[in-house]
C-alpha cells in the first residue's frame, strides 16, 4: 500500500512539478494543463464519433496548443508567457466553435465561461479585469452577429434532434468537471498553503521566542557582569588600597617595633582575605566564562570535611571558637573534590566569620536516604528574614563580621553553583540573633 502510495505521488510530483521549484499557482496550472489536454482527447473522441466536422481539427490544434503550453510551463517554466498563449488560443478556438457548432443551439458558450474561469484562476489580478472584459465582450459580440446575420452560422452541425442534446450534455459534464477539478484543486492547495504559512508563523514565533529567551539571559549576564564588577571594584580595592598604606607607612620607618608587630599583623589579615577573594574570584570566573566541568569520582566525604576542618583550627582558636566534626561511619560520595573543598571553605569561613567569639561552629556529616549530608551550624548573628531570598544571588553583598571580619562577596553565588555541578544541593535555615545552618547534600555511592 505505501509503495503505491509512493509510486503515485512520484507521479503527481512529476507532471505539476517540485513545490521547490514552481510557485504553487504554477503548479496548477500545469496540472489543469494536463487535465485540459485529456478533456480534449475526450472531446475528440466525441465530437468523431457524434458528428465530426471542422471542429475535429480544431480540437486536434488545441490539443497540440494545449501539449506546447503544458511543455513550456512545466519543463522550461515559463508559466508567465503560456498564459498569454492560452489566452489568444482559447479565443481564437472558442469563436470558431461558436460559429461551427450551432452558436447559441450548441454548446460553446458553456466553454466561454469555462475558459474565464480558468484565466481568472491563474493569471495576476491585474489581468483580471482585462479577461473579464473581454469574455464579456466577445460573447455579446458573437450574440449579435448571430442576431444580425444567422447565415453566418453552421446550419447542419447536429445530424439531429438527440445529437444536439448529447453535445449539450457530454459539454456540461466536461465543463462542470473542468470548473470542479480546478476550484478543488485550488481550494486543496489554499489549505496546503494556509497550514504551511500557519506553520512557519508558529516556527518563526518559537525562533522569537527563543530569540527573546537569549535577550533575556544575555541581557540578565550582563546584569551580573555588571554587579560583578562591582564587587571587584569594591571588595578587591579596599584591602589593596589597605596593603599600600601599610606598606607606605612602613616604609617611613616612624613607628615603634610594637606598632610595627601590630601593622604587620592587620597587613598578614588583609593579605589572607585578599588571597582568598582572588581564588573565590578567579573560581567564579573561569565557571563563567570556560563553563567549568565537574570531574565527578567517589570521595571519603569524612576525609574531605576533616582536611577542611583542620585548616581552619587555627583561625577558630584565634577568635576562641569551638570548631567540631561530628560523623558517622564512613561515607563515600559522588563529587568533584576540589569543589567540594572550596565550598566547605566558603560555607565554614562564613560560620566563623559571624559567630562571636566563646561561640562554637558544628559541623556533622550523616546519611540521609540515598544522599550524604553535611550540616554547619554556628551560633552566630542569623540572617535577616528579609535577605532570605537573595543569599544566593548577586543582590546579596558581603558584610563585616563580629570581629569587623570582611566577608567575601561571591561565595554562597559560587558555592551554589558549585553544588549544582556536582549534582547536589545546598540550603539553610536561620533565626536573627540565634545562629545559621547550612545543609550540603551529595549522591551516596552506590557500592
Amino acid at each position: 500500500m505505501s509503495t503505491h502510495t509512493s509510486s503515485t505521488k512520484q507521479l503527481w510530483i512529476k507532471i505539476i512539478g517540485e513545490p521547490s521549484d514552481f510557485s504553487m499557482e504554477n503548479r496548477a496550472f500545469n496540472f489543469i494543463s494536463f487535465i485540459s489536454f485529456l478533456l480534449l482527447a475526450i472531446c475528440l473522441v466525441l465530437e468523431y464519433y457524434y458528428s465530426p466536422s471542422i471542429m475535429l481539427y480544431v480540437i486536434i490544434v488545441l490539443m497540440i496548443v494545449q501539449s506546447g503550453v503544458y511543455y513550456f510551463s512545466r519543463l522550461k517554466k515559463k508559466y508567465s508567457s503560456v498564459i498569454a498563449i492560452y489566452a489568444v488560443c482559447s479565443y481564437m478556438a472558442l469563436i470558431l466553435n461558436f460559429y461551427s457548432t450551432g452558436g447559441t443551439t450548441g454548446s460553446a458558450i458553456c466553454f466561454f465561461y469555462v475558459s474565464l474561469n480558468f484565466l481568472i484562476a491563474f493569471s495576476k489580478p491585474k489581468q483580471h479585469i482585462l479577461w473579464v472584459t473581454l469574455h464579456i465582450l466577445t460573447v455579446w459580440a458573437l450574440l449579435l452577429a448571430e442576431y444580425l446575420h444567422p447565415e453566418w452560422i453552421s446550419p447542419d452541425y447536429f445530424k439531429d434532434r438527440s445529437s444536439r442534446f448529447v453535445d449539450l450534455a457530454w459539454s456540461y459534464t466536461l465543463a462542470f468537471g473542468f470548473i470542479f477539478v480546478v476550484t478543488t484543486f485550488l481550494r486543496r492547495y489554499f489549505t496546503y498553503e494556509r497550514r504551511s504559512s500557519e506553520k512557519r508563523a508558529e516556527e518563526i514565533s518559537a525562533q522569537n521566542k527563543q530569540i527573546i529567551a537569549q535577550y533575556e539571559l544575555l541581557e540578565k549576564v550582563n546584569q551580573e557582569k555588571n554587579k560583578l564588577f562591582s564587587i571587584v571594584s569594591h571588595d578587591l580595592r579596599t584591602p589593596i588600597d589597605g596593603i599600600t598604606s601599610y606598606l607606605e607607612l612602613l616604609s617611613q620607618n616612624l613607628f615603634t617595633n610594637d606598632e610595627k608587630a601590630e601593622i604587620e599583623t592587620a597587613l598578614l589579615e588583609q593579605t589572607k582575605y585578599t588571597s582568598e577573594l582572588l581564588l573565590n574570584l578567579l573560581s567564579w570566573a573561569k565557571a563563567q566564562m570556560e563553563g567549568i566541568t565537574a570531574h565527578l569520582a567517589p570521595t571519603d566525604l569524612n576525609a574531605v570535611v576533616e582536611q577542611v576542618t583542620n585548616n581552619k583550627v587555627p583561625f577558630a582558636t584565634k577568635k576562641g571558637i569551638r570548631l567540631s566534626h561530628l560523623a558517622d561511619l564512613e561515607m563515600n560520595v559522588i563529587c568533584d573534590k576540589e569543589m567540594l573543598q572550596i565550598v566547605l571553605r566558603n560555607i565554614m569561613n562564613n560560620a566563623l566569620k559571624f559567630t562571636r567569639p566563646g561561640g562554637e561552629v558544628l559541623i556533622r556529616t550523616y546519611k540521609k536516604g540515598p544522599l550524604a549530608e553535611i550540616e554547619i551550624r554556628d551560633c552566630g548573628i542569623g540572617i535577616p528574614i528579609e535577605k532570605h531570598a537573595d543569599i544566593f544571588t548577586m543582590r546579596s553583598r558581603s558584610t563585616y563580621g563580629t570581629d569587623n571580619e570582611k566577608g567575601i562577596g561571591l561565595g554562597l553565588i559560587m558555592c551554589k553553583q558549585f553544588m549544582e555541578y556536582q549534582q547536589g544541593s545546598i540550603r539553610f535555615e536561620s533565626e536573627y540573633g540565634k545562629g545559621t545552618t547550612f545543609y550540603l547534600s551529595l549522591p551516596l555511592t552506590t557500592t
